[in-house]
This record gives structure tokens, sequence and C-alpha cells, in this order.
């Protein structure tokens, strides 16, 4: 097999796709619920969004916009999930029904939950409430499938993900004097 014949066939899979999502995503119920529910929640953090520490609360949720997308561009990759229904079918990042929603929730979290011990705990809630009954519910509905992956490996995921979002904007928000 050469590099040729691996474009080749990444040309034939891209093309496929698209059609898949020309016939059988875009303007269908699936589509338009992703859009009206990320929407909803990226207008929620707009209204709730603490203006004396907006800078702060913005990073935070462009930070978990890019960790969220990451984890799913290798999730995806590795056929440990698929998103039967995209927003749009060629930028990974926007395929699901949480690109926004799951980043925004972090981004709350981190502002309401200023304290280590506490958001701790709203994370392990958080994590649980997405996990346990969101995905079961988006699962049920055709909006997530599950390959090789458990609810307790995302829980997990969510979990961890969660800490590297404070760590890293708890460290921004200390060394610049800005912020404060």
């Amino acid at each position: 097999m050469t590099l040729h014949d691996v474009n080749e066939a990444r040309h034939h899979l891209m093309q496929t796709e698209m059609a898949y999502w020309r016939e059988n995503n875009l303007f269908s119920g699936h589509w338009w619920f992703i859009l009206i529910i990320n929407l909803l929640f990226l207008v929620v953090f707009i209204m709730v969004i603490d203006r004396s520490r907006y800078t702060m609360s913005a990073f935070c949720l462009l930070l978990s916009f890019c960790l969220v997308a990451f984890v799913n561009e290798i999730g995806n990759y590795f056929g440990y999930w698929s998103y039967p229904y995209q927003f749009i079918g060629f930028l990974e990042s926007f395929n699901a029904v949480d690109f926004m929603t799951i980043p925004v929730v972090y981004a709350l979290t981190y502002q309401y939950f200023t304290k280590w011990k506490a958001y701790l705990i709203a994370l392990l809630l958080v994590s649980a409430l997405i996990e346990f009954v969101g995905m079961p519910i988006f699962v049920h509905f055709n909006f997530y499938d599950l390959h090789h992956w458990s609810p307790f490996s995302s829980f997990v995921l969510l979990f961890i993900i969660g800490v590297v979002i404070k760590s890293m904007c708890y460290f921004i928000e200390s060394r610049d004097t800005i912020l404060r």
C-alpha cells in the first residue's frame, strides 16, 4: 500500500461521508436539534457570564471547546464512538450534539465554583449527570453511538478534562496580573 492509495481511500471516504451528511443529516430534525441546543447553551453562557471575570470565563470556554474537540477527534478516529448526526459534516469539532454544550457546562462550573474542593465536587456531579443521564438519552435518540466505550470511561474522561481545564485556567489566572 502506498501513500497514494491511502489518499485515494481517504478521498473516497470523505465523498461518502459528505453524501451521507447531505442526504441524512442536513436540515433533518436531529440537525435542527443540534443547532438549537448548542445555540441555547451559548446564549445561556452569554447571559450568565460573570462580567467581572469575563476574560477568564471566555478563555475557559475556548479552552474547554478545544479540549472537548480534541478528545472527540481521538475517540471518533479510533472508533470508540461516533455521531450519526452531525452539524457540519466536514468539521469534526462541530460534529456532535455536544460541541458547545459540554464546553459551556465546564466554563460555568469553573465560573461558579472557584475553590478547588467545591469545583471538584461540582465536577463529579456534572460529569455523572452528563454521562449517566445525558449520554443514555442521546444514545436512545441516536445522537451518539458507543462502539468500544462505556459510560463509566466517559465519566472518568470528562472528570479528567475538567481537572485539566481548571488547572490550566488557574495557572493562567494566577500568573496574569491583568486578570486579577
